[in-house]
């Protein structure tokens, strides 16, 4: 299906948050701008308007603000990539573990792109950065918004790299789907095809199911039984340590040379990763 062949729909006007020049939408549960400052703010807007529910995308031609985890920067070039944010409201059972959504959308991408193409090397750096023949072509950065103690919806914000064939120098360990497979990809196609796997591994999440979800994503994490060094941030100090796993409730697991293990929240390393 071709996005520009259907008729859009003319969303109402939000409130003066953003930098827009035109807002459509098809299907209904698609939300499409040719620009935005950031597609989850964008999101954030529509649901505080109530113009927006559990399903729906957020999807720009073009970011001008981007973010990535730890607040970076995600540079895209217009109209090549996606850029795009899944609105999503956690039922009962998922309500009770908000760490467990991070892991379930970063297995739920992996299973797709191996899908997708399956002599490609796909693998998952913790949190949930996704890598493609060791280079990374897809970020994730989930955004829980809570009322209280209760955990009302999460925005899951994605950029793929995808039809972008050269990356800046500064950009050294960037790819793209093109740049791996050689070929083109239709944009909505693609973000049809994951909303579809996002939503079906929500709505039949369990306790019990997740435990293969955490599986999947163990078995395709990145440098996984590799020692690697790492920067603690809250010293500055350097140690190398063997890549285990991850934890049920998100923390990277690593064992030392003395063969101890220790669990670390994200934000409190910074991995120096083999040069390519």
């Amino acid at each position: 299906m071709k996005i520009k062949n259907q008729i859009f729909i003319l969303r109402p006007k939000l409130r003066n948050l953003l930098s827009i020049n035109t807002v459509k939408a098809y299907p209904n549960w698609l939300h499409y701008l040719s620009t935005v400052d950031s597609t989850n703010i964008y999101a954030t807007a529509l649901l505080e308007d109530g113009l927006a529910q559990h399903g729906d995308v957020v999807w720009a031609l073009d970011q001008t603000a981007g973010r990535g985890q730890r607040g970076k920067k995600w540079e895209t070039k217009p109209g090549d990539n996606i850029m795009m944010s899944l609105i999503v409201h956690p039922n009962k059972a998922l309500a009770e573990f908000p760490a467990h959504l991070n892991i379930i959308v970063a297995a739920t991408l992996v299973r797709y792109f191996n899908t997708l193409y399956p002599y490609w090397k796909v693998s998952v750096k913790w949190p949930n950065d996704i890598y493609i023949n060791d280079k990374k072509a897809v970020g994730v950065l989930v955004e829980n918004v809570f009322r209280g103690m209760n955990w009302m919806h999460a925005i899951i914000g994605i950029g793929i790299n995808v039809n972008q064939s050269g990356f800046p120098a500064e950009l050294p360990n960037a790819t793209s789907l093109k740049v791996a497979s050689g070929q083109s990809f239709d944009l909505f196609e693609l973000i049809n095809d994951i909303r579809t796997g996002m939503l079906n591994e929500l709505i039949y999440y369990s306790p019990a199911r997740f435990l293969n979800t955490l599986q999947t994503y163990n078995e395709y994490l990145y440098l996984r039984g590799e020692r690697i060094l790492f920067t603690h941030l809250k010293d500055q100090k350097d140690f190398y340590a063997l890549v285990k796993a991850v934890s049920a409730d998100g923390m990277l697991v690593l064992e030392t040379a003395d063969g101890q293990e220790s669990t670390y929240a994200f934000g409190t390393l910074q991995w120096h990763l083999p040069a390519q």
